[in-house]
């Protein structure tokens, strides 16, 4: 016997597919958040070595060039945060999206395998209805 299909079998399959679309989009934007923190870790982490002041007398150019390297590492390290924020938002966003993939997968998933149980149900009442009547032509048969 042919496999029963619905007319939405069609359409839960694509619904399968965004869902594992938005899987691995979700999976990648926690990646990428992961690294971005990481990355604010690490220079956070630099942050006070380079900000140091000089230990002796040091001349002119020498604070200056001194004072631009702590403003690049101060620089280096609101540039990581502000990373770290935006792959914030884009694992929520994708979180989102993900969610929103899920229910709308879920609510076609109930609605194909109501049709299943609908068609199943169909199929044992012709059953028994056949049983049923072949049942009362053997009796019939008989007297």
């Amino acid at each position: 016997m042919p496999k029963f299909t619905t007319p939405y079998d069609t359409l839960l399959r694509v619904r399968r597919i965004e869902e594992d679309r938005a899987k691995a989009e979700m999976a990648g934007a926690a990646v990428a958040e992961r690294e971005a923190a990481a990355v604010l870790a690490r220079r956070e982490n630099d942050y006070p070595e380079l900000v140091r002041p000089p230990d002796a007398e040091t001349t002119y150019d020498e604070f200056r060039a001194h004072h631009r390297m702590a403003e690049a590492a101060a620089a280096s390290v609101t540039q990581a945060r502000q990373a770290v924020e935006s792959a914030h938002e884009q694992t929520e966003s994708a979180r989102e999206a993900l969610r929103a993939a899920a229910m709308r997968t879920q609510g076609l998933e109930r609605l194909v395998d109501r049709a299943r149980e609908e068609r199943f149900a169909e199929m044992l009442d012709a059953d028994q209805r056949t049983a049923e009547e072949s049942a009362s032509r053997k009796r019939k048969g008989r007297r």
